[in-house]
């Protein structure tokens, strides 16, 4: 089979010779007498299968290379006309090339050869790199989006199908986050964490936990001619707290005061020391006044036992 199309190929390039040698030498100007040399009875016709026509056709059909017709019933007798037939000719055959640069016709033997070039089965080794280099971006993304606070509870989410451990900056394991699971862990005082995916690793720097602050605003006036009555009745001073984690915070109050929460990290603080005349008399007899009473907050971080903040309030009077 493989002979019988290299000699369907060869007879299809020796005719497209003879028809540019005879085209060559109209334009010449030759005299071409051609006689019959062989009687027609004589002739031996010869059926073959076209396995050229029948490729181009195929990459026609499939857009690969465009279209092109020839008019074998046509005649030229003007010089110029041939010419110029012959060079659209050329033309569509380069455009045929840069279309399909796997079509090659090699010029010591007229054989066409087509290569093609079929997706081989990936080898184990380079499934491997790629899966590795899916576990890279997979890692990448995943702490690009992810922070992480020293004293407090983080948490991770595993969107991979690898396991995940998370080291400390002493090299310690803080925790495993199973693929497609999520892990809650406490932090202490770890400076950096390192995210072990496989054979993929990368260390990121914490953030560190602020202290919280106290914010102590007095709504009342203080002197000797204030009165402790006019005190006990209003709202002394306002306490806000500032912190990051509101939730780890431990708030005590001490002193003779009433504590009320006006907001989440809001303390209203109100005066209740001497309740009748007589206490009154009792306390300042052998003072003088202003008299001062105060009071303390002390706020603590349950986690981040170091950040221990306090804070004192004082109330003046000199009357009852």
């Amino acid at each position: 089979m493989i002979k019988r199309k290299n000699r369907d190929v060869k007879f299809i390039i020796y005719q497209s010779l003879y028809i540019f040698v005879i085209s060559v030498l109209a334009l010449k100007g030759a005299n071409l007498d051609l006689t019959e040399v062989v009687s027609k009875e004589k002739v031996v016709e010869k059926s073959y299968t076209d396995s050229l026509r029948i490729l181009i056709d195929s990459l026609i059909a499939r857009g690969i290379v465009p279209e092109i017709k020839f008019d074998t019933s046509q005649k030229f007798t003007n010089p110029e006309e041939l010419r110029k037939k012959l060079a659209e000719a050329q033309q569509q055959l380069i455009v045929l090339k840069s279309n399909n640069p796997s079509l090659t016709v090699a010029q010591t033997s007229p054989n066409i050869q087509i290569n093609q070039q079929t997706e081989k089965e990936k080898t184990p080794e380079e499934k491997k790199e790629e899966k590795i280099e899916d576990d890279k971006k997979q890692d990448l993304e995943f702490r690009i989006s992810q922070s992480f606070t020293q004293y407090t509870s983080n948490s991770v989410s595993n969107p991979g199908n690898t396991a995940i451990e998370i080291y400390g900056s002493d090299g310690s394991l803080i925790a495993s986050v199973p693929p497609g699971g999520s892990r809650s862990f406490e932090l202490g005082g770890q400076s950096s964490l390192t995210f072990k995916r496989g054979s993929v690793s990368k260390t990121v720097s914490t953030k560190e936990n602020s202290k919280p602050k106290i914010t102590m605003q007095r709504l009342v006036p203080a002197g000797e001619e204030v009165s402790i009555r006019s005190l006990q009745s209003t709202v002394g001073y306002r306490v806000t707290l500032t912190d990051d984690f509101p939730g780890q915070l431990d708030v005590k109050f001490s002193g003779p005061v009433t504590v009320k929460q006006a907001g989440p990290l809001v303390y209203d603080v109100t005066l209740n020391f001497l309740t009748s005349k007589s206490a009154f008399d009792n306390y300042t007899e052998n003072r003088e006044a202003p008299f001062s009473v105060s009071f303390q907050i002390n706020v603590k971080d349950k986690i981040a036992t170091q950040h221990n903040v306090s804070q004192s309030g004082v109330f003046q009077f000199g009357e009852w």
